[in-house]
């Protein structure tokens, strides 16, 4: 894990020519409740902060900025249709992104350096398979795909209701009881991981990294929540091809 640029980069044996990053709240114009570099531009920030922020991003120039919606669309960049919570590329002008403060972002490459993607999986995303989506829109067999898995909530800060919980029960020990009677503490890393799995990505990489316990790193929509601010930040997941 490097932390050059403000950047953390996955530690995992990616093709050469595959760039992949995720920002932090390190750095940035950002003041008040989006203090640091928060990229989000739908949040309430000062646009001209948003814009000045995402400016220091590498290669931001080739970024495409989805539209998301906690759905299940993948659109295949270069797209005039944003709005989506997955985008795949071949085209090394053409960089896809993903907006978190407690979501799984996902990044894709197959180990030929040919192609990306990147995943935005919060409870609703992972129920509506917008994973298996995405490996699906690549052009290559599952297994000769790599992902990694950035900073999200962990299981220990992310309590659910009895709702949310049982959608995800066939899914191994990724649901415990919370001291909270009546509520559960759901594991949505583990969730991504096996779903990869499930859909025959093998190579899979968790940086294990809590939004919500390292408010010095991330911003947490949860945190901020139990904070009683209206809004946080964002940071972004990027990758793309050299």
């Amino acid at each position: 894990m490097s932390n050059a640029l403000n950047v953390i980069t996955p530690e995992w044996d990616c093709p050469d020519n595959v760039i992949a990053y995720t920002s932090t709240r390190a750095g940035g114009v950002s003041i008040g409740d989006f203090s640091g570099l928060n990229v989000g531009a739908h949040v309430g920030d000062d646009l001209l902060f948003v814009k000045t922020n995402r400016h220091q991003l590498p290669h931001n120039e080739k970024i495409t900025w989805l539209e998301q919606v906690h759905g299940n669309k993948v659109v295949s960049l270069p797209s005039v249709d944003t709005t989506a919570d997955a985008a795949v590329s071949s085209n090394r002008n053409f960089y896809c992104a993903i907006m978190t403060a407690d979501c799984v972002p996902i990044l894709l490459c197959d180990k030929d350096g040919t192609q990306v993607g990147a995943v935005h999986a919060g409870w609703k995303g992972l129920e509506n398979n917008i994973i298996a989506n995405a490996i699906r829109a690549f052009k290559c067999e599952p297994n000769n795909i790599m992902a990694w898995i950035g900073p999200a909530i962990s299981q220990r800060c992310y309590e659910v209701d009895t709702n949310v919980a049982s959608r995800f029960s066939a899914f191994d020990n990724v649901v415990q009881p919370s001291a909270d009677q009546g509520k559960f503490l759901l594991n949505l890393p583990a969730i991504a991981q096996q779903q990869l799995q499930n859909a025959n990505v093998f190579s899979v990489t968790n940086s294990g990294l809590c939004t919500y316990s390292r408010q010095d790193l991330f911003y947490s929509h949860r945190f901020a929540t139990h904070q009683n601010k209206r809004s946080t930040g964002r940071i972004v997941s990027v990758i793309g091809l050299s």
